[in-house]
């Protein structure tokens, strides 16, 4: 079974993306450089970081579809403790749900078949298979179940209530989530036109001609504003990624 943390990208996808983030970087230095030798090897070079941050977006991305996928899980297990199901029963039924809400081949069908099948074929303990998902997921919600799973099993009645307040708990969470994306979107979207706009100044700069762009890219204090220009449009784009990352 997967472990979450890590990027699933075939070596054709990560060779992809590093051609495609490259060719990107290199384009947007030929800009301010007009050299192309240089441009190809700085894009060269900023394609591996930018290349690492789209596998990590990547990675982020599943994590936050498996913690939506577990809250689906949490709430009909729950449903089937209530309605009077063995721990076992009611994962066997939350799966029967889960295939009803989404393909055979999503994570948390994969998961819950695995955690089945061990249980029922090897004896495996539901409060091991259960620990070893949350291990594997890196999401912190998992491990807190886990964690109060692997001290009720058999010894607790409320199991039902138990799942209901842990599934209310992720729910807070992502709608916590997506009330702060909601407002901070128009504020991404500004900044992001930012970090266009100098692209496209110089862009229209260079189309129009004139002394201004041979100033910057024949005199040494034109390659010297070139460089600051970029190396903060660089820095800004980091920044701009980091803090749109939101995890509560």
């Amino acid at each position: 079974m997967p472990n979450y943390n890590r990027c699933y990208m075939t070596p054709v996808q990560h060779l992809c993306a590093y051609l495609v983030w490259s060719a990107a970087a290199a384009v947007i230095v030929y800009l301010f450089y007009h050299i192309l030798p240089l441009s190809l090897a700085i894009g060269l070079c900023a394609g591996i970081y930018l290349e690492k941050m789209y596998a990590q977006g990547v990675v982020n991305k599943r994590k936050k579809r498996l913690r939506l996928q577990f809250r689906t899980f949490l709430e009909a297990m729950s449903v089937a403790t209530r309605a009077g199901s063995t721990e076992v029963k009611a994962v066997e039924s939350a799966l029967k749900d889960l295939c009803v809400s989404y393909k055979k081949d999503t994570d948390i069908v994969l998961e819950v078949q695995n955690i089945l099948i061990q249980y029922q074929n090897g004896g495996v303990p539901l409060k091991v298979l259960f620990s070893d998902f949350a291990m594997r997921s890196g999401l912190e919600d998992i491990r807190s179940f886990a964690d109060i799973y692997s001290v009720i099993e058999g010894k607790n009645d409320r199991i039902g209530d138990i799942l209901t307040e842990t599934s209310e708990i992720i729910g807070d969470k992502i709608e916590i989530e997506q009330e702060i994306e909601t407002t901070i979107t128009s504020a991404k979207s500004e900044t992001y036109m930012m970090l266009i706009l100098p692209v496209l100044m110089v862009v229209a700069m260079s189309a129009m001609g004139g002394d201004l762009v041979g100033a910057l890219f024949e005199f040494p204090t034109g390659t010297l504003a070139a460089t600051a220009a970029l190396v903060l449009f660089a820095i800004s784009y980091i920044i701009a990624v980091k803090v749109t990352d939101i995890n509560v």
